[in-house]
């Protein structure tokens, strides 16, 4: 999965699927992703869409 950060969101292009969602849309959950300052670092992901910190583990 590859997240696009753009002026209207972050959106994800997803190969399981032909939609383009906002990362919050989809059905799985974050919990870390990649560094945008350092590609060999991963960070946690707050997130205020969801009531825990947010690699991307499919949802049940």
């Amino acid at each position: 999965m590859l997240t696009v950060k753009s002026d209207r969101g972050e959106f994800t292009l997803d190969n399981l699927t032909d939609d383009i969602l906002l990362w919050w849309e989809t059905p799985y959950r974050y919990y870390k992703r990649q560094s945008q300052d350092d590609p060999n670092t991963w960070v946690w992901i707050e997130d205020d869409h969801m009531d825990f910190p947010t690699s991307a583990i499919r949802a049940p």
